[in-house]
């Protein structure tokens, strides 16, 4: 009989064997490998592309419904669980300062589409390194590049190129800056700054002022420091505050990335 997957370990049931590996490029998102995950009902806020070192299919179930296959894509902001049990998955996060990100807007309901994974044939020797660990992070950065881009050419919604804007230039160069700074670097009025700032990177800035709390306590995870103080400086209330909503966004606690006996960390 199938265990349900509230009866699954969600991460790390195989680290023995193989350790799960992050990749962190700051603004423009990160690239986790892992041979286990199973989650159920989590929410990110960055766009997700899924694949596996294997070709072996995942299963997403997003809607009520359930896709099975070896490439998907995944909108921001959509609530899906995930089955990858033992299948070399490899995850990529699109942040919103990426300039691809809006790309993934149009994903039709409920939020998640196939994608072709021979289209991602050229990039597996990478992918291989990527999952094992064996990857500089500027060279997994360059991967993270290039599987971005072959994933939006798959979508027929958009231009075959991810835009270039100002915009996405100042947020790479300083995640933070106000709808204010915004208008002023763009020559825009106020509420101008606003629907640019919502048609340019495909998130109202509310959603991405919530993100922007998520990437500076992963940012300050990344240096060290308490969960207290990361709570704090990040936005969030307490450390209880930011374990529940960090849970909620990713199926684990902020403190497992830390654990250097599960995951490796490029940074």
């Amino acid at each position: 009989m199938r265990a349900s997957i509230d009866e699954l370990p969600a991460y790390g049931a195989l680290c023995a064997v193989m350790k799960d590996n992050h990749y962190w490029f700051g603004p423009s998102g990160f690239l986790f490998t892992s041979p286990w995950v199973v989650t159920r009902n989590t929410v990110r806020h960055a766009a997700v592309i899924l694949l596996t070192a294997s070709g072996e299919p995942v299963e997403v179930t997003a809607g009520g419904r359930t896709m099975s296959a070896q490439a998907l894509a995944v909108a921001p902001l959509t609530p899906r669980g995930l089955r990858a049990m033992d299948a070399a998955l490899v995850s990529l996060h699109v942040f919103p300062p990426h300039p691809c990100f809006s790309a993934f807007h149009g994903i039709p309901a409920p939020g998640v589409v196939a994608l072709e994974r021979h289209r991602f044939a050229p990039f597996d020797a990478d992918i291989r390194r990527a999952y094992e660990g064996r990857l500089g992070l500027n060279d997994a950065h360059e991967l993270f590049d290039a599987l971005v881009a072959a994933a939006v050419r798959q979508l027929p919604w958009v231009r075959r190129d991810c835009p270039h804007d100002r915009l996405h230039e100042l947020l790479r160069d300083k995640p933070d800056c106000s709808l204010r700074e915004v208008a002023r670097e763009l020559d825009l009025s106020y509420t101008g700054a606003s629907h640019h700032f919502s048609r340019v990177v495909g998130l109202p800035l509310r959603s991405y002022q919530l993100w922007l709390k998520y990437f500076t306590a992963a940012e300050l995870r990344l240096r060290g420091g308490t969960l207290t103080e990361i709570a704090h400086a990040s936005g969030f209330v307490d450390s209880s505050h930011l374990c529940r909503r960090w849970q909620a966004s990713y199926g684990l606690s902020p403190s497992y990335a830390r654990d250097a006996s599960r995951v490796r960390i490029f940074a």
